[in-house]
């Protein structure tokens, strides 16, 4: 009698499991309603461009309040040349876009793989560009926080991949999102303009309440 009481504990914990995960709102680019925190910026947020003389680059930095608490988790890093370069450019000259992350925030990432020559491989884990409508909450490629993320660059390494958003012109793509509170994660988006890669726009963002 214990064995069949123990044989059916355990199959009503299997089933309880299966009910919470099937029951769980699903997360998708763009798609919000009351229970997300949702912010739409009055213009496009865009980062804007300084000239440094000592590498004669254009540096720019701006930061985003996520979940709208007072402090800052995404932080935003550009460095470009204007006109763009041509060629592959070396040492301090190389351009990228790149997010800082910070305070338990997260971003849905892709991982590529490129030779660097002697039979070896080198990995980089970019931002991820997501459609509409995109599932977020049952992603597995994560970033940790604390540590930056970058959506393209141009690495002086002839065969080094520049990042799925490099080659985007006037497109909308939403970045996935998410913040650990406490034993459990909150899902969202950020929702991307694209005019081109040196020209990137954050038009509004949502992550669960």
């Amino acid at each position: 009698m214990k064995t069949h009481l123990f044989y059916y504990f355990i199959i009503l914990l299997f089933l309880g499991s299966c009910l919470n995960e099937d029951t769980r709102q699903a997360v998708s680019a763009g798609i919000y309603d009351t229970g997300f925190i949702y912010h739409e910026f009055a213009s496009p947020l865009k980062v804007e461009l300084t000239f440094d003389t000592l590498t004669d680059n254009y540096l720019g930095n701006d930061s985003i309040d996520i979940d709208q608490d007072g402090i800052y988790e995404l932080f935003i890093s550009q460095r470009i040349h204007l006109p763009p370069e041509t060629g592959t450019p070396s040492g301090e000259h190389f351009p990228y876009y790149r997010l800082g992350l910070k305070n338990g925030l997260q971003v849905a990432t892709k991982m590529e793989s490129y030779y660097t020559g002697h039979a070896s491989y080198n990995e980089i884990n970019w931002v991820d560009t997501l459609n509409y409508e995109a599932r977020i909450d049952n992603r597995q490629d994560w970033s940790e926080s604390n540590e930056s993320r970058t959506m393209w660059t141009v690495i002086p390494v002839g065969s080094a991949p520049n990042g799925p958003w490099y080659k985007l012109i006037n497109e909308i793509k939403y970045i996935g999102i998410r913040i650990k509170i406490g034993s459990q994660f909150k899902y969202g988006w950020i929702k991307v303009n694209e005019i081109s890669r040196e020209d990137i726009q954050f038009l509004s963002f949502a992550i669960e309440n």
